[in-house]
């Protein structure tokens, strides 16, 4: 890419309408283009955009530096979603091929296997973050979909990078695993603005009196989903399954 102003990470998606650019710790700048877009005019978009690009990179490289801890297991877990609390301890183990966490009692999670290794720890912590998802999440689901009168296909939990749920055409529902570190009134309201899809797939002003009918506040919740990553945890966002 020796003709482009910025090195960038290009990804075709078949759902954006529109040219996106984003700036992020693990990929840099990427740039999102819709099917059928020419990628050869990538370059001189990037040059029209070059203030803000560069802007961005730098704001980025800062938080990198400030926010780069060396690794460590966290002492404690906290997931407020659900109200519970977990004392983490960790053992290493001759079996340090297989790196696991389990419940041994009220509040204690141990880990044990290469306790050491960055890599191993954080896939293992986040195979438990979507158990707890499943366990918490799903029935959570169902009950405001029941409540609502508001009935979905089918749910999957995964673990979206900038997105806190979906709903797709044939009505399935996705929820982010990392909900379970924000509060249970954002739960909540990531539920209704999914469940309320299956009647508007859009972002329509019935769509939105819809969420409103069943979230009175959801102006306010919703004003501060871009504060909400802050409460995901380094090892949840950064583990690989």
């Amino acid at each position: 890419m020796s003709e482009s102003l910025f090195q960038y990470r290009l990804r075709i998606s078949p759902h954006s309408r529109r040219i996106r650019l984003r700036v992020t710790p693990r990929l840099g700048l990427e740039v999102v283009i819709p099917s059928g877009f020419d990628p050869g005019r990538v370059p001189v978009l990037l040059k029209r955009k070059q203030r803000w690009i560069r802007a961005a990179l730098e704001r980025m490289e800062s938080l990198r530096a400030l926010h780069a801890p060396d690794w460590c297991l966290p002492a404690q877990i906290q997931l407020p979603a659900v109200g519970l609390i977990w004392a983490v301890s960790a053992k290493p183990s001759d079996n340090a091929a297989r790196t696991a966490v389990r419940e041994t009692g009220a509040g204690q999670l141990l880990i044990s296997g290469a306790v050491e290794n960055e890599q191993a720890c954080r896939a293992a912590l986040g195979r438990w973050l979507l158990r707890q998802a499943h366990r918490h999440l799903l029935p959570g689901l169902e009950r405001t979909s029941h409540d609502l009168g508001l009935p979905y296909q089918r749910a999957l939990i995964r673990r979206q990078k900038t997105r806190w749920g979906s709903c797709s055409r044939d009505g399935t529902i996705s929820l982010n695993a990392k909900l379970l570190f924000l509060s249970p009134e954002t739960v909540n309201y990531v539920m209704i603005h999914e469940l309320c899809h299956r009647v508007e797939l859009n972002h329509s002003p019935r769509f939105w009196r819809l969420v409103e009918r069943h979230c009175p506040d959801f102006r306010r919740i919703n004003a501060q989903r871009r504060d909400l990553w802050k409460a995901v945890p380094h090892w949840a966002e950064k583990a690989v399954l």
